[in-house]
This record gives C-alpha cells, structure tokens and sequence, in this order.
C-alpha cells in the first residue's frame, strides 16, 4: 500500500518539475497538481497499455518514438479531465511528457521498488 504513495508522490513531483520547466503547462492550485497526478496514474495504468498495444506497429516504425506520442496524448487527456490543470498546446505536452517520464524513471526506478518492497509482499 505504501508503494502505491510512494508513485504518486514521484508523479506529483515530476509533474511539478515538468510545470515549472515547460511554458506551456500550468495549474491553479496545489491540490489540481496532485488531483493531475492522480489521474495521471490511473490513466497510464489502465489507458497507456491499450493504446500501446494498438499502435505496436507504429512503434515499431519509429523506433518507439511514437510512445511520446501516446504518453503527451495522456497528457492533453489529463488536462481536459482535471479542471484547473492546463496543457496549453501539443509541443507543451510533448516536453511535458518527456520531462516526467525522465523524472519518475530516476525516483521511481525499479531500486526503489526493491528498497521498500516488504518480504511478504507480491
């Protein structure tokens, strides 16, 4: 259950850092950015592996590179389902993206996972 703060607590903070670096992403309140987070999450869960299993041949076309593509898409769906939580444009959300997945991947790597992993839990 702790891991599961824990991930959201790097996604708030990469979104913070991606909302303080990109122009073009901005928020209202503190609480819009971890509600942002939040959805974030839930949509890279449930969303992000439907859609990079239909656009395998895409990604397999451009290298990967298409899964930016997808992860500014959920970017702009974030935006449109947090009020107050803003993407002004599609380059915004692509540096966005960009700039949170390079922060979750150094504070929410798979090190971190095994340093607060419990014996007992899988």
């Amino acid at each position: 259950m702790i891991w599961i703060f824990i991930r959201w607590t790097i996604t708030t903070l990469a979104v913070w850092v991606a909302v303080e670096l990109v122009p073009g992403l901005d928020y209202a309140r503190w609480q819009t950015l971890v509600l942002a987070a939040l959805v974030l999450g839930i949509l890279n869960t449930f969303v992000k592996p439907l859609l990079t299993f239909i656009s395998i041949p895409f990604i397999i076309i451009t290298l990967g590179l298409f899964l930016i593509i997808i992860n500014a898409a959920l970017l702009k769906l974030t935006a449109l389902l947090v009020p107050g939580f803003l993407v002004a444009n599609w380059p915004s959300a692509f540096a966005g993206s960009i700039i949170i997945s390079i922060v979750t991947f150094f504070f929410g790597g798979r090190h971190l996972y095994q340093c607060y992993r419990s014996p007992d839990s899988d």
